[in-house]
């Protein structure tokens, strides 16, 4: 009669004693460590792809200072930027560089564990870990062992990586525009620029201005005179933001222009003098007319032999609307006694003149002041947003007054060889300028400025006669108990943003999702192949639990008694021969010859044992 199976805690016991124990796995190599790298690989990719998204469309994705002072030490904030990706990376590598040791130090079980064993050069005798980077790699492609060999590929590539990294994140100046309410607080009305306005005052800012290099009075530029405003900005006081550059406002820019021409002699002037001679010498009456693009034009004068320079200068303003209304004229010569008209070196210079009001985008710095009190800013620049419109009829008749007020008042140097006007001194002052390296002698030894130059110094001394005359005596202040004209400008601020480099961005991401998928392979592969590891073979006792018992053993031990032992039992010790083999007789085994190896399950402890092949 059969006997009934044991029951109870003896059965459980006896359950226990004969079941074979889990799989030893390495702590980097286990499912929860690959997985957590490859969360953390993606994660990264993710983070590198929105920051990138965000720095295209936010023009950088966070706004930052270039250094942090701390305990009395500045300290550069760009290392914060630069080093915290690399240190990234860096872990990153130290977390692969666990995980692929561990796959490696299990790649020999991997083979043990195969039915049909495998030769020793894959098994008792390899040890990826002993090796050098090269080496090892080299090896796994000789054993053909692809997880291994892309999971090396892997720890170079962290050799890159974080270097790389610390490129992804650059800080550059970043331009930012808001709009913000401006109100007008002066304007300008033309018929103030008329007999009553100080054209000395005037012609002594211009002098400074083009001659001697002085900056613009507030609200002109070389060309344009602007109505002043204010901004109204949105901080505790009003102040201006202190990282603010600029502000743009449109607005209506005035200006005047000369439209100058040298006339012929003969074909558009002729000139006549009629001389006496007095106690101081010859003394002459000089009558010129000529004809300029429609308008009839004269001047008389009187010259003397007393006075080397003439530079007469009228303003004929009768030419009507089909001649652009008005000339200002403008004869040069130098006194001569052989000339049938007593002046040599002769131009004379005609110029219509134009004034504009134009509609454009006036761009100015902003001051600290610049909301609370009459602090002008410095202009930077302004863009007609439209044609410029005439404005000659915007103040019926004023050009008039203008055009005649401009040569009223008379100027005496005793340092200058020339007699003319205030507006005709400031006129050769810019002309000696323009000319300068371009000038000829004449036969007294005086400079003779050449009538190119001198059309061009006119028409500069105009402009700007005219645009500081309407900032000056043309601007009407707006009073601040009456409604101010309002609009809107737009504030420029520049910030330290951070961006992200697209190149780097995209090298770093391509190489995460390559390691990803290294990873995963990797996770495929040991998961897929088993070893027959119940302990960590950590140590000499461990190493000695997995020969007791093997066939290893008798096989080290015939390689030791065997002649011509060199004292290693290693990869070269243990291909010894011994001498009677190579005698023909019997010797000792050498493992490394064509038997293979493999772990063979005995009880709870698996054995290496030889597989012979039959």
């Amino acid at each position: 009669m059969n006997a009934a199976p044991a029951s109870g805690p003896e059965a459980r016991i006896e359950e226990r004693a004969i079941s074979q124990p889990k799989e030893w796995i390495s702590i980097p190599l286990r499912t929860w460590s690959v997985c957590l790298f490859i969360v953390w690989d993606l994660s990264l990719v993710v983070a590198i792809a929105v920051l990138w998204v965000l720095s295209r469309r936010n023009n950088g994705f966070v706004s930052v200072g270039y250094a942090l002072t701390a305990y009395g030490d500045t300290w550069r904030l760009s290392l914060l930027w630069t080093a915290l990706p690399s240190l990234v990376f860096t872990c990153l590598g130290l977390h692969w560089g666990a995980i692929q040791s561990a796959a490696s130090g299990r790649q020999p079980f991997i083979e043990l564990a195969r039915p049909d064993g495998a030769p020793a050069s894959r098994t008792v005798l390899l040890d990826y870990q002993a090796l050098i980077s090269l080496v090892r790699l080299c090896k796994c492609f000789q054993n053909r062992h692809w997880p291994l060999f892309l999971a090396q590929l892997a720890v170079w590539s962290f050799n890159i990586l974080p270097p790389l990294s610390a490129s992804l994140l650059v800080a550059s100046m970043a331009t930012f525009q808001q709009p913000i309410p401006i109100a007008m607080t002066g304007s300008f009305d033309q018929s103030f620029m008329n007999g009553t306005m100080d054209m000395r005052a005037v012609l002594d800012s211009v002098t400074a201005i083009l001659v001697h290099g002085a900056g613009y009075i507030p609200w002109t530029d070389e060309e344009y005179a602007f109505p002043p405003f204010l901004a109204a900005f949105d901080t505790e006081d009003g102040s201006p933001p202190t990282n603010t550059t600029t502000l743009t406002a449109n607005t209506t820019a005035h200006s005047a222009y000369l439209s100058c021409a040298e006339l012929t002699s003969g074909a558009e002037f002729s000139m006549n003098a009629s001389q006496s001679t007095t106690a101081d010498g010859i003394v002459g009456k000089v009558i010129m007319s000529g004809t300029d693009r429609g308008c009839a034009v004269s001047q008389e004068f009187t010259v003397a032999e007393i006075q080397e320079v003439y530079f007469t200068t009228t303003a004929e303003i009768t030419c009507g609307i089909h001649a652009s209304y008005s000339r200002l004229l403008f004869t040069y010569g130098h006194f001569s006694r052989t000339s049938p008209t007593l002046l040599s070196n002769l131009s004379v210079i005609s110029c219509a003149a134009g004034y504009r009001v134009t509609a454009g985008d006036l761009t100015v710095t902003v001051p600290s002041s610049f909301s609370g009190n009459s602090t002008a800013p410095e202009i930077l620049g302004f863009t007609p947003t439209s044609p410029p419109l005439d404005s000659r009829d915007l103040a019926f008749g004023f050009w008039r007054q203008f055009e005649l007020k401009l040569f009223n008042s008379l100027a005496f140097s005793a340092g200058t060889t020339w007699a003319t006007t205030d507006f005709g001194t400031v006129a050769l002052y810019r002309a000696l300028q323009l000319q300068h390296g371009n000038r000829a002698r004449s036969t007294d030894n005086s400079i003779v400025l050449r009538g190119e130059f001198l059309a061009k110094a006119v028409a500069d001394v105009f402009t700007s006669v005219y645009s500081i005359g309407m900032a000056t005596a043309g601007s009407v202040p707006e009073d601040e108990n009456n409604q101010r004209e309002q609009r809107t400008g737009v504030l420029k601020t520049e910030i330290t943003r951070l961006y992200v480099v697209p190149a780097v961005a995209a090298t770093l991401v391509a190489m995460l999702i390559v390691l990803c998928g290294v990873a995963g392979l990797l996770l495929w592969y040991a998961r897929s192949h088993e070893t027959l590891l119940y302990e960590e073979p950590a140590g000499l006792l461990a190493h000695a639990a997995l020969l007791l018992g093997s066939e290893l053993l008798a096989a080290v031990k015939g390689v030791k008694d065997a002649d011509g032992f060199g004292g290693k039992v290693g990869d070269a010790g243990l291909k010894v021969k011994s001498k009677s083999r190579k005698d023909g007789e019997r010797g000792g085994h050498s493992v490394a010859d064509d038997r293979q190896w493999r772990m063979h399950p005995r009880g709870v402890k698996p054995q290496i044992v030889r597989v012979v092949p039959e």
